[in-house]
């Protein structure tokens, strides 16, 4: 019988894959669970599964690597979790790594607890490089990322969402699989779904993991536009909360404050003005808060990073919005 299956879905992640190995092997270490990895490969143009062979080889745990050609998470999902035979899954991302003992407090507190469906932990944001060092205080920061429990939370708890967690697989049996149709935010979707079958989600703060954020800001940009892009394909079906579209909101009212002040009165635009200085105003003094409490000078270029996070995601966003109104 297999207690748990990690689930990995990867696709040019050859910088990354081992560790994240590494740190599910680690779990393991003086347990009595019976585990299995399955790496489900989007068709990597790097050396990522060459590199994951290369060290699975010499291991002495139950693996598998399976194709993805989809490419896609969602469909990647899907495969791993219609392999996997462990009564629990767990999927954490290959940018990741868990902490000691992660996936153990995650499994006795489902067992422990039957009206949870899935636990999940809190995430550090970790970097490489210069750049990514001055990103991952961007992404720490509440000014920079919102309320989000999972990345800026303390507090164990029920909560919207869980973040690499581990599920009762059987709740895939009742509630279906991940959409294959959508591109990105396919948690949002199926963790509505649970929540409307009655499955409640827990924060435990003992379950701590490590995220490496991107590494240069031509690759954030890309990630938050492409966040913000498919957006709409949730938007309107009850999976997001308010926090999701506070960047759109934002640009929006941007945007239609300078044209209302050429079509109706230029106190429109004056307004807009002072929002606009208003925000670069907060920007600026967490950004001087995040030198001085880390005594690094080059976190000053978090107020441009900040700005341009929240502007990729809403206009991102906006531009999702109007191709989806054309492709209806």
């Amino acid at each position: 019988m297999i207690d748990v299956s990690v689930l990995i879905v990867v696709r040019n992640e050859e910088s990354y894959i081992i560790d994240c190995i590494k740190s599910i092997e680690n779990q393991f270490v003086n347990t009595e669970l019976n585990w299995e990895l399955l790496i489900v490969d989007g068709v990597s143009e790097d050396n990522t599964i060459s590199i994951a062979k290369s060290y699975l080889q010499s291991r002495d745990f139950s693996y598998s690597i399976l194709s993805n050609p989809k490419k896609t998470l969602a469909p990647g999902w899907n495969i791993g979790i219609i392999e996997s035979r462990g009564e629990f899954v767990v999927r954490p991302d290959a940018h990741a790594t868990l902490h000691d003992s992660y996936i153990n407090n995650g499994i006795l507190f489902l067992r422990e607890n039957h009206d949870i469906i899935a636990v999940g932990g809190i995430l550090d944001t970790k970097a490489k490089g210069f750049w990514g060092n001055i990103i991952k205080v961007a992404l720490s920061s509440k000014v920079g990322v919102g309320n989000s429990s999972f990345r800026t939370g303390v507090k164990s708890g029920i909560s919207d969402t869980a973040v690499y967690a581990v599920y009762r697989k059987k709740i895939f049996n009742q509630v279906g699989y991940f959409n294959e149709k959508l591109v990105r935010h396919q948690d949002n979707d199926m963790h509505k779904r649970i929540k409307n079958e009655g499955g409640k989600f827990y924060l435990n703060v003992n379950m701590k993991a490590d995220y490496y954020c991107r590494d240069s800001y031509k690759k954030l940009m890309n990630q938050m536009y492409n966040i913000g892009r498919y957006l709409p394909d949730v938007m309107f079906d009850g999976s997001l909360s308010i926090r999701h579209l506070i960047p759109f909101l934002f640009c929006f009212s941007l945007m239609t404050g300078v044209l209302l002040s050429h079509l109706v009165h230029s106190i429109f635009g004056k307004l807009t003005l002072f929002v606009l200085l208003f925000y670069f105003f907060i920007i600026t003094l967490e950004s001087i808060y995040r030198v001085i409490i880390n005594k690094k000078i080059a976190l000053l270029l978090n107020i441009g990073i900040i700005p341009s996070i929240h502007f990729a995601y809403g206009i991102g966003t906006f531009v999702g919005l109007i191709k989806k109104k054309f492709k209806a």
